[in-house]
């Protein structure tokens, strides 16, 4: 309340105006003010400092450089990567020439497998006597694989011819027309010439054919020894003055 005098003497009593609150003593209920707590000083805003113009002058230099480096970093993977796809030339070489001048003959049984016809074995007048004999190859058609053998005349004018590597194994057999040297050598008393297998001491009589299981039968059946089978026969025919061979066994 505030009173005033008049001019008259009179004092007048009136209510006094109410004063405004300080805006800091307001009670906001949307922002309320963090209670105030004994010994703890009063939070104030966080202030990030700025750069300085020499640090916000380096900061922009090394993201510059960053960026050059990963710029070169892709190039060279791309480059690496267009490299590995590239097909590699190599410089054509040059044919290699075979001076067929200066190799040796064939013999005549490789000779004439290279034709179109059966090898020839041995001529007619060769073996015109029984028991005469002649070592020929025969080269098979399918696999060309050269196969050291001979051919024997036998009595009554008919001929044999087999494979001179014994059938399952490495040992070379012999043609022996001395009987002598069968008995002494073989202990087999023999009648007529034989072949032979000196590791073995196998004996194969080129005139008795032996069966081999079913209905196949091969000549130079086994009189003496260990062996397991006859000598792989080749089929052979005259055909004119030669003595021909068509296939192995």
């Amino acid at each position: 309340m505030t009173k005033k005098t008049t001019p008259g003497g009179l004092e007048i009593t009136s209510l006094a105006e109410p004063t405004e609150k300080p805006a800091k003593d307001i009670f906001d209920r949307f922002h309320p003010e963090m209670p105030q707590i004994p010994g703890v000083p009063k939070a104030t805003e966080r202030v990030e400092p700025e750069l300085e113009p020499e640090a916000k002058q380096r900061h922009i230099q090394i993201v510059g450089i960053l960026g050059v480096v990963a710029v070169l970093a892709i190039a060279i993977l791309w480059w690496i990567n267009r490299a590995s796809r590239k097909p590699v030339q190599f410089p054509p070489s040059e044919p290699t020439v075979t001076d067929t001048s200066e190799l040796p003959p064939l013999p005549p049984s490789l000779a004439a497998a290279t034709g179109d016809g059966p090898i020839v074995a041995a001529k007619v007048e060769e073996l015109s006597k029984p028991w005469s004999s002649k070592k020929f190859t025969f080269v098979k058609p399918l696999t060309a694989e050269a196969v050291e053998a001979m051919v024997i005349r036998l009595p009554g004018g008919g001929l044999w011819a087999f494979a001179v590597k014994e059938a399952y194994g490495k040992c070379e057999l012999e043609f022996v027309t001395d009987l002598g040297l069968i008995g002494t050598r073989y202990g087999y008393q023999a009648s007529h010439p034989m072949v032979v297998n000196p590791c073995s001491s196998t004996v194969y009589d080129p005139l008795k054919v032996g069966p081999l299981g079913g209905n196949t039968w091969a000549r130079g059946e086994i009189v003496q020894g260990g062996g397991l089978r006859p000598p792989l026969s080749i089929d052979v025919q005259v055909r004119g003055h030669s003595i021909v061979a068509n296939r192995i066994e």
